[in-house]
């Protein structure tokens, strides 16, 4: 991963009973993939891991890569690389509402959701 620079902050995929989760970002107002920016000296697995703690309350204690998001801001054409993580799991730890985060779901891709990341959509569907 070296060669892709800058390496943003890793995404943490989750899929459950064939859904993906998704959690509700109470600051900008939408539904949104965990996600989030490293910590100094942090790996970016360990930082999937623990945004997906964070945000979701999900304790997971592997995930797999599954590849390197690259986003191109379209105001100035500058490249930024997301690595993507993922696991599975049998069934989601319950919810605990946090300053960050106000619900999660299980998301079919089907079902219509209300606003959801531009970003974060295209991912999924580049994985369903």
């Amino acid at each position: 991963m070296d060669q892709y620079q800058p390496v943003a902050g890793s995404y943490a995929v989750i899929k459950c009973q064939e859904k993906f989760l998704l959690c509700y970002n109470t600051w900008r107002k939408q539904w949104e993939l965990p996600a989030g920016k490293r910590e100094r000296g942090e790996t970016t697995k360990a930082c999937a891991i623990r945004e997906l703690y964070e945000e979701t309350g999900q304790v997971v204690t592997e995930m797999d890569f599954i590849g390197l998001m690259v986003v191109k801001n379209i105001l100035n054409g500058t490249l930024k690389y997301n690595p993507v993580y993922g696991a599975m799991v049998e069934k989601l730890i319950p919810f605990v509402e946090n300053e960050e985060t106000s619900g999660i779901m299980l998301w079919d891709t089907e079902e219509r959701v209300e606003v959801i990341d531009a970003v974060d959509l295209c991912l999924i569907k580049e994985l369903k």
